[in-house]
């Protein structure tokens, strides 16, 4: 550490350059964390799913496919079970936007006890059940919309043969990690729509079904006593946990994850360039400094030392703002609402270490060569060289 205060000035002695070599390092990683969040942000969240105890039944032939309603009330009467609601999407779009945002129809009446997570109030959640079209959102999304309770929400349906208009009654929140720009609406009013259409054939359509079981339930027997019960019928089961189930959605983003770890290669790639030019320019520049180090004693393994030590302090401030900086600034705002069809997005604190750490690899790369070459400085030549 005795040493630490001659690196500091070093640091210094070129402000500009110093500054312009941490901003890059600051923005390319932040670019890269923005990456790596999008990649881990799903993964993560269904890790913190299994401990809600829940399963998610879907056609055998993909979710595209529905269920009947009939299954919603066979799977009540199976051991273990503590509710049970069809899912339904709806895909409305609100006004002109051409993305819609999640919007489905549940059984209200097990809300609460399937999606314990959510908190909603008394009042707001009495009001939804006994009012067929009214519909409860989620706090980000009534946030960003602008809607409050009392307000109307029209729907253009595009899967569907009618437009929906729901009064909201309610908004409720739960922890990060969950999908709080939902609308949840009556099952029943979506049947009975259906009913009074020319595609009346398409009502009694559960899409898939949510399952809450009891604590210490094993859920892959579950899943697999379900998906036997219903081998033999016109429309076989797919059962998983919720958590598999929000994986397979991460999954399909197959060769797009490797496209980005590729892309996040090419970038430190790319800073380890921009840093090591800056340490060789700021070596060039003290040819004849080193020299006099060298000349007065210094070994070779110190100098060595010093010009790396500077060099992976520069790429480790700029690591620390763009990994770890990062990670708090989009921890305090939520970038998700810019990013189409992602309900959250989050920096996962070990994508943010590993950001930090990689500035630093980066660093001791870029300053290894420029390191070498003034620890081998010919103590003559470098005393005699005009800069």
């Amino acid at each position: 550490m005795k040493f630490l205060g001659y690196v500091l000035r070093n640091v210094r002695r070129n402000p500009v350059r110093t500054a312009l070599t941490i901003a890059s390092l600051t923005v390319s990683l932040s670019l890269v964390m923005v990456l790596a969040g999008f990649i881990s942000a799903s993964s993560d969240s269904a890790s913190t799913l299994k401990v809600y105890n829940r399963l998610v039944v879907m056609n055998s032939q993909g979710f595209a496919q529905p269920l009947p309603i009939a299954r919603v009330r066979e799977l009540k009467s199976q051991p273990g079970v503590k509710a049970v609601s069809p899912f339904v999407w709806f895909g409305g779009k609100y006004g002109e936007e051409q993305v819609p945002f999640a919007q489905f129809a549940i059984d209200p009446s097990v809300f609460r006890t399937i999606f314990d997570e959510y908190k909603i109030s008394d009042d707001e959640y009495q009001k939804f059940l006994e009012t067929r079209e009214s519909c409860i959102i989620g706090k980000k999304l009534a946030e960003e919309r602008g809607w409050k309770v009392g307000d109307q929400l029209p729907l253009r349906a595009d899967l569907y043969p009618f437009d929906a208009n729901f009064t909201i009654v309610g908004i409720f929140d739960g922890p990060s990690g969950r999908d709080l720009r939902r609308c949840l609406f009556h099952w029943d009013y979506l049947d009975e729509k259906l009913k009074q259409t020319t595609q009346s054939r398409r009502a009694g359509n559960a899409g898939v079904i949510y399952i809450k079981c009891d604590d210490g339930v094993d859920l892959p027997q579950m899943c697999k006593d379900v998906d036997e019960s219903y081998r033999n019928s016109d429309t076989p089961t797919r059962t998983q946990t919720e958590e598999a189930f929000a994986l397979m959605f991460s999954e399909f983003l197959g060769s797009i994850k490797t496209l980005i770890s590729w892309i996040g290669v090419a970038v430190v790639v790319s800073l380890v360039m921009v840093a090591g030019n800056a340490m060789a320019m700021a070596m060039r520049e003290r040819t004849t400094e080193v020299a006099v180090l060298r000349a007065i004693g210094f070994p070779k393994g110190v100098v060595l030392g010093l010009v790396l030590f500077e060099a992976v302090l520069v790429a480790g401030i700029g690591g620390a703002f763009g990994s770890i900086g990062s990670k708090l600034a989009f921890d305090a705002y939520d970038i998700s609402k810019f990013i189409p069809n992602t309900p959250f997005f989050f920096v996962p604190w070990k994508a943010a270490l590993l950001g930090f750490a990689v500035s630093l690899v980066i660093g001791f790369l870029s300053g290894l060569v420029p390191a070498v070459i003034a620890a081998n400085t010919s103590v003559i030549n470098g005393l005699r060289k005009v800069v």
